[in-house]
């Protein structure tokens, strides 16, 4: 299994996190599952391969659009992948979307929303010119160039929202949502609304599910002890910092870092 990013141009950084692709090289006879929990993130995904499965908390599965627009989603998800493996996605900042196409990210919460139904024969089109593409190079320089297209029309400026979304995320969620909101003099009850509309789910949530994105990261790439990121991460005790993971993750710390070295073993065979 191939998992690559690409950086985006320098104009496109404030919306674009990332564009990546996901491959194997061979066709999969047997079903592989990779698991995601959430990120904070905006998305819009392109697949090439064969049609495959989102599994969500609930063991409910869903058949993938071929091309979507996603939202943000409040619970971990797994992809469940078989025979030809191949799309490319693009990562959004979280009020990325609703700057560039103008659109309340409320009503894509949790939802994979076939990209036809939000741009129309636009879509289609550019799904096609993606399929001619020999090389992921070519990939990203069509989506740049529709996206660059999309800048330009929208000509969005920043408001409240996102000096908010850039403090949780320096923060690394670890802040008060009344004081944040005391910070950029708007009430708690305006700044909750404004934000949801923007970004698709609450700040104090958004805030939760950037806390444990760092955490979680913590746990799979330094040496410090349970205790000392429980620390870090601001957590009252112990049991809280657990109830993130298994809200976020479905699994337990432990679980967890287990799974993410399993997956990287995947993503190296």
């Amino acid at each position: 299994m191939v998992y690559e990013k690409f950086q985006p141009a320098a104009a496109l950084r404030p919306y674009v996190m990332c564009y990546y692709m996901l491959e194997h090289s061979q066709y999969l006879h047997l079903p592989i599952e990779l698991y995601s929990p959430p990120l904070g993130l905006g998305g819009m995904v392109f697949n090439y391969g064969d049609p495959y499965w989102i599994v969500d908390e609930n063991n409910e599965r869903t058949q993938a659009p071929p091309q979507f627009l996603a939202g943000q989603f409040k619970k971990n998800y797994t992809l469940r992948l078989r025979g030809e493996v191949g799309m490319i996605g693009i990562a959004f900042w979280p009020a990325a979307l609703s700057h560039l196409l103008g659109i309340p990210m409320i009503e894509f919460t949790e939802q994979r929303i076939d990209l036809s139904l939000v741009l129309g024969l636009e879509a289609d089109v550019l799904r096609q010119q993606l399929l001619v593409c020999k090389t992921h190079e070519q990939r990203i320089q069509m989506l740049e160039h529709f996206l660059a297209q999309k800048l330009v029309k929208a000509a969005p400026t920043t408001d409240l929202v996102d000096c908010a979304i850039q403090t949780i995320f320096q923060q690394k969620g670890i802040v008060s949502i009344r004081q944040l909101s005391d910070d950029l003099c708007i009430s708690p009850r305006q700044f909750r609304r404004r934000f949801t509309e923007k970004v698709g789910i609450a700040p104090k949530l958004f805030a939760r599910i950037k806390r444990f994105n760092y955490i979680s990261q913590l746990s799979t790439t330094s040496f410090d002890t349970w205790m000392e990121m429980v620390d870090q991460g601001g957590y009252y005790d112990q049991s809280h910092f657990i109830r993130d993971f298994c809200d976020f993750s479905g699994r337990n710390p432990s679980e967890f870092v287990n799974y993410h070295r399993t997956l990287v073993e995947l993503m190296e065979s």
